[in-house]
């Protein structure tokens, strides 16, 4: 399992299920949100992940210039990665549930590399459904 671990998340990678967790410790600003998706996007690419899974329990919102900065890194980056499901844990919110929504539409408008995605309350599920497209990657 390979790990990171900084102030605001630790991130690591599973072989067994092919993923990627980011688990946000702190609200991040803008510049330690992009450098902990440019790390967990490495790790991705270098190990040829299938799925991501953010757990952003703590329930921290991103402003519009965080949310117009992730996807433009995001969709700059996706091509490189092998990635297929997207999972974004939250406490039950519809605030978060729109930003990941919002985020999401942006990267798609910027990229062709479709990404599946889903909001979860509960890690466990956001797990098991990422770890779904590792099976799926295999048929």
């Amino acid at each position: 399992m390979k790990q990171y671990k900084d102030n605001y998340c630790h991130i690591n990678y599973n072989s067994i299920t092919n993923q990627v967790y980011l688990k946000w410790l702190n609200p991040p600003d803008e510049s330690a949100l992009l450098c902990s998706y440019d790390r967990g996007l490495d790790m991705a690419i270098s190990n040829k992940a299938v799925s991501w899974v953010a757990d952003n329990s703590i329930g921290f919102l991103l402003d519009i210039s965080m949310q117009r900065a992730l996807a433009k890194l995001t969709a700059s980056r996706l091509k490189q990665t092998s990635l297929r499901r997207f999972a974004r844990v939250t406490p039950i919110d519809v605030f978060q549930e729109l930003v990941t929504n919002k985020v999401f539409n942006r990267i798609n408008d910027q990229t062709v590399n479709c990404l599946e995605y889903e909001v979860f309350h509960n890690p466990k599920d956001a797990q098991a459904w990422g770890t779904e497209a590792s099976v799926l990657a295999v048929n």
